[in-house]
């Protein structure tokens, strides 16, 4: 039987139930005996659940979430195992306080919603539904919870993407002629005449040359969860340039929205995509452009080379 008493030094009833080692003692938070009576009604009602496995007890969400990052890091890849925990601290650092019993369908709906209103993508707020409906099967495992709370939740649709698009050489010209920053211009040169991606070229350091070559480990591109060695031949008009360190990584977005203003479209990438669109047109051949490239796949690499309509025309004329 359980009963609320008073506690020697606390202004708060206390609750009490069950006989030792398990005896349950914790304060009801209130100085109101009536309340008190309708918490200790509550708390009796939980603990009947619980003995007749209809309910779980009440736990703070970072307990679990603890154990189940830990063991994510220990027995998934690196890559896969840091989004699954970045994900999941963006959850936990927008819910403070949350418990095991606050995951209900609603509650994670408005969730999703709070994600949406913030500007994530489609494609973003499903990885979350993937990854917290994960982290909720576990814990029905663990005997955290009784049911997923995100099953039958509705996911957002994914949008198709139009796919991007190479610079014309006229194009970069101008675009290099136009920057106004000295590092754009660096930047967007290094870019183009490299094919590496943005957040690897802006932080190049005089380690990455290696002779007349670039050689970079590329964490995007792994195999069994080692980073992907990509060697690039240095381009004449890099020596010239002091290409190390252009920027912060946490500048590129204004980097992107600079060349943006100048052509009108494109992004950054765009670049990497007029690499190799450009090296086919001089002759590499589809190998050589995904060793450059540092992509496993070739169905990856087709993606990136565009063809030049105009240039087929005087081949098409001789038919």
């Amino acid at each position: 039987m359980s009963r609320i008493y008073k506690r020697k030094g606390s202004p708060y009833w206390w609750y009490t139930s069950g006989t030792p080692p398990h005896r349950i003692k914790r304060s009801t938070g209130t100085q109101d005996r009536k309340v008190a009576i309708r918490i200790q009604a509550k708390w009796d009602q939980e603990i009947a659940l619980q003995r007749s496995g209809v309910e779980v007890a009440t736990i703070d969400l970072q307990i679990p979430f603890r154990q189940y990052i830990d063991q994510v890091m220990s027995n998934k890849g690196k890559k896969q195992a840091q989004c699954i925990k970045s994900a999941l601290n963006v959850f936990m650092n927008m819910n403070k306080g949350i418990t095991n019993k606050h995951l209900t369908s609603f509650f994670l709906q408005e969730y999703f919603a709070k994600r949406k209103a913030m500007g994530r993508s489609p494609k973003t707020i499903n990885e979350d539904h993937k990854t917290i409906s994960n982290f909720c099967e576990w814990m029905i495992i663990m005997g955290y919870l009784l049911k997923n709370p995100t099953s039958g939740l509705i996911r957002p649709k994914l949008v198709k993407v139009r796919p991007r698009e190479a610079f014309t050489r006229e194009e970069i010209n101008y675009a290099l002629n136009e920057a106004w920053l000295d590092h754009d211009k660096r930047f967007w040169s290094l870019l183009y005449k490299s094919g590496l991606r943005a957040r690897d070229a802006c932080t190049l350091t005089i380690n990455d040359i290696n002779g007349k070559f670039i050689q970079l480990s590329q964490e995007k591109t792994q195999e069994y969860d080692q980073p992907r060695i990509v060697v690039v031949p240095l381009h004449d008009d890099l020596k010239k340039m002091d290409i190390f360190n252009i920027m912060k990584p946490g500048s590129i977005g204004n980097s992107r929205e600079r060349l943006k203003k100048i052509l009108g479209k494109g992004d950054l990438h765009s670049f990497r995509h007029s690499f190799a669109s450009h090296l086919e047109e001089f002759g590499a051949t589809r190998w050589d452009t995904k060793c450059l490239l540092g992509h496993k796949a070739d169905d990856v690499t087709a993606q990136y080379v565009k063809i030049n309509v105009e240039r087929l025309a005087p081949i098409i004329n001789q038919l």
